[in-house]
């Protein structure tokens, strides 16, 4: 095990620095002349580093972004092989912009970090490059996060890695990790926040949205991983299409989802077969792309699939399938991102006690059961956009069907005995109160018995 003193030794080396005082220039450059300009990168370094990356030599018709393309090498060498090439950086180089003009490129160069990146304004990429970034970003997977969302087809991160070495002996860890650099403790600077290991950056491609991580190449610091959007060398479809049951969130029974919180699909569908399945043999899609899996399990004959939202869904409805080692795909099942309020306002018709149907009175004695009525439902009401809040505590119904206009709901133990308003709040629009009587006591809270609240 390394000593500190050796560590901080090893994570300061910073054999770049020298060649880039020298030179200017970090890439070396072969012009339309024939002139070589030298950086300090040597060319022939560059031409082996683009070849591990396993592009297409032809991509006509493809849109390509290279993030923090520094001088360009890589940026100018996706447009000779005939992409639309969008380049993005947190400054905006001199270098850059001479080459651009020796190119003659016509590369869209753009002064962005890459927190910026949104497919509303920047549009979508079948090919993206962030070589040499990650470990200059002080939020990894939020980045990650939005490259995913502009992301359609694969990403190469290159980046600095700590563990290469032990990687190249097929050593990994047992849990993923990485280093974190508060001042200039990787090669004595202050913009070097992480140092992951290779499988956390395999880990945080997945957490990110992406289907899969492929390792395309490992060096004593460094690792290039491809992140891929849809799922690649997929069983053959050799047994039945599953039949999916339900969609619904992990918290709440109801399609509808909201980007800005963290939201994971589970996905229920009959398992007649005696083993469980294991998370690399499941693949679910939404939209067309593969999104990693959280977890499987099965229960009672039934198989529950789980995973996360990817990023840069829009608003509106969207769909997901699964597939399960050799089975055929799923139908379709549909949710909903991010809805906006209706255009209908909420308003309560009645209250009732949901055993008993007395009005606007409820009685702990039948189990705390409510029923609301309420109108300005939309179609797409459930217990994921809908809560009725008694006296401003909120409740998540057990159903909810608005072509009936009906929520049903169990009152929460910390509701006691008194006079109470009842409001509900669906898609951003809330209802004007209602008022409910409430008697009897309610059950004890779990694990607060002892204190006879």
């Amino acid at each position: 095990m390394a000593t500190n003193s050796s560590l901080q030794e090893k994570r300061n080396h910073n054999p770049v620095r020298e060649g880039l005082a020298q030179t200017g220039l970090y890439h070396s450059f072969r012009l339309p002349s024939g002139q070589l300009l030298q950086g300090a990168m040597p060319i022939e370094w560059q031409e082996h580093r683009l070849a591990s990356f396993q592009l297409p030599e032809t991509m006509a018709g493809l849109r390509a972004l290279d993030i923090g393309p520094w001088d360009g090498y890589f940026t100018f060498e996706l447009e000779r092989r005939g992409a639309s090439v969008t380049a993005i950086d947190y400054v905006d180089l001199d270098t850059f912009r001479a080459l651009h003009r020796a190119f003659q490129s016509r590369v869209d160069y753009r002064r962005m970090d890459v927190y910026e990146l949104d497919p509303a304004t920047i549009g979508t990429f079948d090919i993206v490059l962030c070589l040499g970034v990650l470990y200059h970003l002080k939020h990894p997977l939020l980045a990650m996060e939005k490259i995913c969302a502009v992301t359609t087809g694969t990403c190469i991160f290159d980046t600095f890695v700590i563990d290469g070495e032990p990687r190249l002996q097929g050593i990994n860890p047992a849990v993923p990790y990485a280093e974190f650099y508060e001042y200039t403790e990787l090669a004595g600077q202050t913009d070097n926040w992480c140092g992951p290991t290779v499988s956390a950056v395999e880990s945080w491609i997945r957490a990110a949205g992406f289907a899969q991580a492929e390792v395309l190449c490992v060096t004593d610091t460094s690792a290039r991983v491809a992140a891929h959007r849809h799922w690649r060398n997929l069983p053959p479809d050799e047994l039945p299409p599953l039949e999916l049951a339900a969609l619904a969130g992990h918290q709440y029974r109801g399609r509808s989802f909201y980007t800005a919180k963290e939201s994971y699909i589970e996905l229920w569908s009959a398992w007649p077969h005696a083993e469980t399945p294991s998370i690399q043999q499941c693949y679910p899609e939404i939209d067309g792309f593969g999104v990693a899996p959280l977890a499987c399990a099965v229960s009672d004959g039934a198989l529950m699939v789980s995973f996360r939202i990817p990023p840069g869904l829009a608003p509106g409805r969207h769909s997901a399938r699964l597939k399960v080692d050799r089975s055929g795909w799923s139908e379709p099942r549909d949710f909903f991102v991010d809805l906006p309020a209706p255009d209908e306002s909420v308003a309560i018709a009645s209250v009732q006690d949901g055993v008993a149907w007395t009005s606007s009175r409820l009685d702990w004695a039948n189990g705390g059961w409510l029923t609301v009525w309420a109108t300005g439902l939309s179609p797409e009401a459930d217990p994921s956009n809908t809560q009725v809040l008694i006296s401003g505590v909120p409740h998540v119904p057990e159903a909810v069907f608005p072509e009936g206009n009906q929520i049903n709901l169990k009152l929460r133990p910390v509701i006691h005995a008194g006079n109470h308003t009842v409001a509900v709040s669906h898609r951003g629009r809330v209802s004007d109160t209602f008022p409910l009587q409430i008697t009897g006591t309610p059950p004890p809270i779990h694990g607060l018995e002892a204190l006879n609240l």
